[in-house]
Protein backbone atom coordinates (compact mmCIF):
# COMPACT_ATOMS: atom_id res chain seq x y z
CA UNK A 1 0.00 0.00 0.00
CA UNK A 2 1.41 3.44 -0.90
CA UNK A 3 1.21 5.66 2.21
CA UNK A 4 1.23 9.43 2.39
CA UNK A 5 1.95 11.28 5.62
CA UNK A 6 -1.75 11.56 6.47
CA UNK A 7 -2.25 7.80 6.11
CA UNK A 8 0.77 6.97 8.27
CA UNK A 9 -0.41 9.37 11.00
CA UNK A 10 -3.91 7.88 10.90
CA UNK A 11 -2.56 4.35 11.14
CA UNK A 12 -0.26 5.23 14.03
CA UNK A 13 -3.17 6.79 15.94
CA UNK A 14 -5.31 3.72 15.32
CA UNK A 15 -2.59 1.44 16.67
CA UNK A 16 -2.07 3.64 19.73
CA UNK A 17 -5.80 3.56 20.51
CA UNK A 18 -5.82 -0.24 20.28
CA UNK A 19 -2.85 -0.49 22.63
CA UNK A 20 -4.48 1.74 25.24
CA UNK A 21 -7.45 -0.63 25.36
CA UNK A 22 -5.32 -3.59 26.35
CA UNK A 23 -2.15 -4.12 28.35
CA UNK A 24 0.59 -5.18 25.96
CA UNK A 25 2.55 -8.33 26.56
CA UNK A 26 6.16 -7.27 26.94
CA UNK A 27 8.26 -10.28 26.06
CA UNK A 28 11.61 -10.49 24.34
CA UNK A 29 11.44 -13.36 21.86
CA UNK A 30 14.15 -16.00 22.21
CA UNK A 31 17.02 -16.24 19.76
CA UNK A 32 15.61 -17.42 16.45
CA UNK A 33 17.10 -20.53 14.90
CA UNK A 34 17.21 -21.31 11.22
CA UNK A 35 15.78 -24.49 9.75
CA UNK A 36 18.15 -25.70 7.04
CA UNK A 37 17.31 -29.32 7.77
CA UNK A 38 13.66 -28.93 8.63
CA UNK A 39 10.82 -30.46 6.72
CA UNK A 40 8.86 -28.10 4.45
CA UNK A 41 6.39 -25.86 6.24
CA UNK A 42 2.84 -26.83 5.33
CA UNK A 43 0.03 -24.34 4.80
CA UNK A 44 -2.10 -25.81 7.57
CA UNK A 45 -1.60 -26.87 11.19
CA UNK A 46 0.22 -30.11 11.83
CA UNK A 47 -1.96 -33.18 11.86
CA UNK A 48 -1.20 -36.68 13.17
CA UNK A 49 0.59 -39.05 10.86
CA UNK A 50 -1.12 -42.13 9.50
CA UNK A 51 -1.67 -44.69 12.23
CA UNK A 52 -1.70 -42.05 14.94
CA UNK A 53 -4.43 -40.21 16.78
CA UNK A 54 -4.88 -36.76 18.28
CA UNK A 55 -6.90 -35.51 21.20
CA UNK A 56 -7.41 -32.20 22.96
CA UNK A 57 -9.91 -29.78 24.42
CA UNK A 58 -11.49 -26.81 22.75
CA UNK A 59 -11.92 -26.05 19.09
CA UNK A 60 -12.96 -23.38 16.68
CA UNK A 61 -15.24 -20.66 17.98
CA UNK A 62 -18.08 -18.95 16.21
CA UNK A 63 -17.97 -15.95 13.87
CA UNK A 64 -14.62 -15.13 12.28
CA UNK A 65 -12.99 -17.61 14.65
CA UNK A 66 -14.42 -20.47 12.58
CA UNK A 67 -11.24 -20.06 10.50
CA UNK A 68 -9.17 -21.15 13.50
CA UNK A 69 -8.29 -24.65 14.58
CA UNK A 70 -7.35 -26.17 17.91
CA UNK A 71 -3.57 -26.15 18.33
CA UNK A 72 -3.58 -27.69 21.81
CA UNK A 73 -3.83 -31.27 20.61
CA UNK A 74 -1.82 -34.24 21.82
CA UNK A 75 -0.95 -36.81 19.14
CA UNK A 76 -0.16 -40.48 19.77
CA UNK A 77 1.51 -43.02 17.49
CA UNK A 78 2.41 -46.70 17.88
CA UNK A 79 4.96 -48.86 16.05
CA UNK A 80 7.92 -51.21 16.59
CA UNK A 81 6.61 -51.98 20.08
CA UNK A 82 6.72 -48.28 21.05
CA UNK A 83 3.83 -45.96 21.87
CA UNK A 84 4.64 -42.23 22.08
CA UNK A 85 2.62 -39.07 22.73
CA UNK A 86 3.51 -35.40 22.21
CA UNK A 87 1.85 -32.05 21.45
CA UNK A 88 1.42 -31.08 17.80
CA UNK A 89 2.33 -27.42 18.46
CA UNK A 90 5.40 -25.88 20.10
CA UNK A 91 7.27 -22.59 20.21
CA UNK A 92 10.89 -22.32 19.16
CA UNK A 93 13.26 -22.61 22.11
CA UNK A 94 10.68 -24.23 24.40
CA UNK A 95 10.69 -27.81 25.73
CA UNK A 96 8.51 -30.38 23.99
CA UNK A 97 7.79 -33.61 25.88
CA UNK A 98 7.72 -37.07 24.28
CA UNK A 99 6.28 -39.64 26.69
CA UNK A 100 5.37 -43.27 26.20
CA UNK A 101 6.14 -46.91 26.73
CA UNK A 102 8.10 -49.60 24.95
CA UNK A 103 7.65 -53.36 24.97
CA UNK A 104 10.69 -53.84 22.75
CA UNK A 105 13.35 -52.56 25.14
CA UNK A 106 14.58 -53.26 28.65
CA UNK A 107 15.03 -50.96 31.63
CA UNK A 108 18.12 -48.83 31.07
CA UNK A 109 17.93 -48.91 27.27
CA UNK A 110 18.19 -45.57 25.44
CA UNK A 111 15.27 -44.16 23.46
CA UNK A 112 15.99 -41.58 20.75
CA UNK A 113 13.72 -38.81 19.45
CA UNK A 114 14.67 -38.09 15.86
CA UNK A 115 13.76 -35.43 13.30
CA UNK A 116 13.60 -36.10 9.58
CA UNK A 117 16.03 -33.72 7.85
CA UNK A 118 15.70 -33.02 4.15
CA UNK A 119 19.29 -34.01 3.34
CA UNK A 120 20.70 -35.88 6.34
CA UNK A 121 17.85 -38.33 6.93
CA UNK A 122 16.92 -39.07 10.54
CA UNK A 123 18.80 -36.87 13.02
CA UNK A 124 18.69 -37.52 16.77
CA UNK A 125 17.60 -34.44 18.73
CA UNK A 126 16.99 -35.83 22.23
CA UNK A 127 17.28 -39.06 24.20
CA UNK A 128 16.01 -40.71 27.36
CA UNK A 129 16.23 -43.93 29.33
CA UNK A 130 13.66 -46.70 29.60
CA UNK A 131 12.45 -47.06 33.19
CA UNK A 132 11.24 -50.22 34.91
CA UNK A 133 7.99 -51.26 33.28
CA UNK A 134 8.98 -49.80 29.91
CA UNK A 135 8.00 -46.15 30.43
CA UNK A 136 10.08 -43.23 29.12
CA UNK A 137 9.89 -39.43 29.15
CA UNK A 138 12.08 -37.27 26.90
CA UNK A 139 12.33 -33.48 26.54
CA UNK A 140 13.46 -31.79 23.34
CA UNK A 141 14.36 -28.10 23.38
CA UNK A 142 13.02 -27.16 19.95
CA UNK A 143 15.62 -25.62 17.63
CA UNK A 144 13.98 -25.82 14.20
CA UNK A 145 10.98 -23.93 12.83
CA UNK A 146 8.39 -25.48 10.56
CA UNK A 147 6.29 -28.56 10.07
CA UNK A 148 8.49 -31.44 11.18
CA UNK A 149 8.31 -35.22 10.97
CA UNK A 150 9.44 -36.86 14.22
CA UNK A 151 9.91 -40.47 15.28
CA UNK A 152 10.90 -42.39 18.43
CA UNK A 153 13.21 -45.41 18.21
CA UNK A 154 15.39 -47.54 20.48
CA UNK A 155 19.07 -46.67 20.12
CA UNK A 156 20.14 -50.25 19.42
CA UNK A 157 17.66 -50.41 16.54
CA UNK A 158 18.62 -47.03 15.06
CA UNK A 159 21.59 -48.49 13.16
CA UNK A 160 19.78 -51.60 11.93
CA UNK A 161 18.95 -51.66 8.23
CA UNK A 162 15.25 -52.04 8.94
CA UNK A 163 15.21 -49.41 11.72
CA UNK A 164 12.31 -47.01 11.70
CA UNK A 165 10.34 -48.65 8.94
CA UNK A 166 7.51 -49.14 11.42
CA UNK A 167 8.67 -46.71 14.11
CA UNK A 168 5.96 -44.41 15.54
CA UNK A 169 6.00 -41.21 13.47
CA UNK A 170 4.29 -37.89 14.25
CA UNK A 171 3.88 -34.51 12.54
CA UNK A 172 4.43 -31.41 14.70
CA UNK A 173 4.68 -27.68 13.99
CA UNK A 174 7.30 -25.50 15.68
CA UNK A 175 6.46 -21.78 15.53
CA UNK A 176 8.83 -18.82 15.65
CA UNK A 177 7.87 -16.38 18.48
CA UNK A 178 7.35 -12.80 17.27
CA UNK A 179 5.61 -9.58 18.30
CA UNK A 180 2.36 -8.83 16.47
CA UNK A 181 0.06 -5.80 16.31
CA UNK A 182 -3.25 -5.41 14.50
CA UNK A 183 -5.01 -2.73 12.43
CA UNK A 184 -8.37 -2.03 10.86
CA UNK A 185 -10.35 1.04 11.89
CA UNK A 186 -9.52 3.95 9.63
CA UNK A 187 -8.34 1.66 6.82
CA UNK A 188 -11.52 -0.20 5.90
CA UNK A 189 -12.46 0.46 2.29
CA UNK A 190 -8.88 1.30 1.29
CA UNK A 191 -6.68 -0.83 -0.92
CA UNK A 192 -3.79 -2.71 0.67
CA UNK A 193 -0.30 -2.84 -0.78
CA UNK A 194 -1.26 -6.16 -2.36
CA UNK A 195 -4.18 -4.58 -4.21
CA UNK A 196 -7.25 -5.81 -2.33
CA UNK A 197 -9.81 -3.73 -0.47
CA UNK A 198 -9.56 -4.09 3.30
CA UNK A 199 -12.88 -5.08 4.92
CA UNK A 200 -13.89 -5.78 8.51
CA UNK A 201 -14.03 -9.48 7.62
CA UNK A 202 -10.71 -9.62 5.75
CA UNK A 203 -8.40 -12.32 7.08
CA UNK A 204 -4.76 -11.53 6.41
CA UNK A 205 -1.48 -10.20 7.70
CA UNK A 206 0.98 -7.45 6.78
CA UNK A 207 4.66 -8.32 6.33
CA UNK A 208 7.63 -6.15 5.45
CA UNK A 209 9.34 -8.79 3.30
CA UNK A 210 7.12 -11.74 2.33
CA UNK A 211 5.47 -11.82 -1.09
CA UNK A 212 1.79 -11.04 -1.38
CA UNK A 213 -0.28 -14.18 -1.00
CA UNK A 214 2.31 -16.08 1.05
CA UNK A 215 0.43 -18.24 3.59
CA UNK A 216 1.33 -17.58 7.23
CA UNK A 217 0.36 -20.01 9.95
CA UNK A 218 -0.17 -18.30 13.33
CA UNK A 219 -0.40 -19.87 16.79
CA UNK A 220 -1.81 -17.96 19.75
CA UNK A 221 -3.81 -18.87 22.85
CA UNK A 222 -4.06 -22.51 21.80
CA UNK A 223 -5.54 -21.62 18.39
CA UNK A 224 -4.01 -21.76 14.93
CA UNK A 225 -5.03 -19.97 11.76
CA UNK A 226 -3.60 -19.75 8.24
CA UNK A 227 -3.92 -16.36 6.49
CA UNK A 228 -2.26 -14.77 3.43
CA UNK A 229 0.06 -11.79 3.29
CA UNK A 230 -2.13 -8.93 2.00
CA UNK A 231 -0.26 -5.75 3.00
CA UNK A 232 3.04 -4.15 3.96
CA UNK A 233 3.97 -3.40 7.54
CA UNK A 234 4.02 -3.26 10.52
CA UNK A 235 5.30 0.22 11.32
CA UNK A 236 5.40 0.35 15.14
CA UNK A 237 6.24 -1.43 18.41
CA UNK A 238 9.15 -3.38 16.89
CA UNK A 239 6.55 -5.85 15.63
CA UNK A 240 7.20 -8.47 12.95
CA UNK A 241 3.55 -8.94 11.93
CA UNK A 242 0.49 -6.70 11.60
CA UNK A 243 -2.75 -8.70 11.68
CA UNK A 244 -6.02 -7.52 10.20
CA UNK A 245 -8.74 -6.84 12.73
CA UNK A 246 -10.63 -9.99 11.69
CA UNK A 247 -7.53 -12.15 12.14
CA UNK A 248 -6.83 -10.67 15.57
CA UNK A 249 -10.45 -11.20 16.62
CA UNK A 250 -10.40 -14.84 15.46
CA UNK A 251 -7.39 -15.51 17.70
CA UNK A 252 -8.64 -13.44 20.65
CA UNK A 253 -5.92 -10.79 20.32
CA UNK A 254 -6.84 -7.33 21.65
CA UNK A 255 -3.47 -5.58 21.72
CA UNK A 256 0.22 -6.03 21.01
CA UNK A 257 1.05 -9.68 21.73
CA UNK A 258 3.71 -12.32 21.19
CA UNK A 259 2.50 -14.95 18.74
CA UNK A 260 4.05 -17.97 17.05
CA UNK A 261 4.32 -17.93 13.26
CA UNK A 262 5.65 -19.93 10.33
CA UNK A 263 5.41 -18.98 6.67
CA UNK A 264 5.62 -20.76 3.36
Amino acid sequence: MKWNSKDVTLRAKAMLAAMLLASPLVAAPPVWASSPGGAPVGPGPASPAAGSSASGSGGASTGTATATKNGNLAATATGDGITVTTNISALLGRHLDFTGTTAAGDAGDTVLVQRLASTAGWVSVASGTVAAGGAFSIQWRTNYVGRLTMRTVLEQAATASQAGQAAPTLQITVYRPAIATYYGKGFFGKKTACGQVLRRTTLGVASRTLKCGTPVQIFYGGRTIVVPVIDRGPFANHASWDLTQATAAALGITGTETIGAVSG
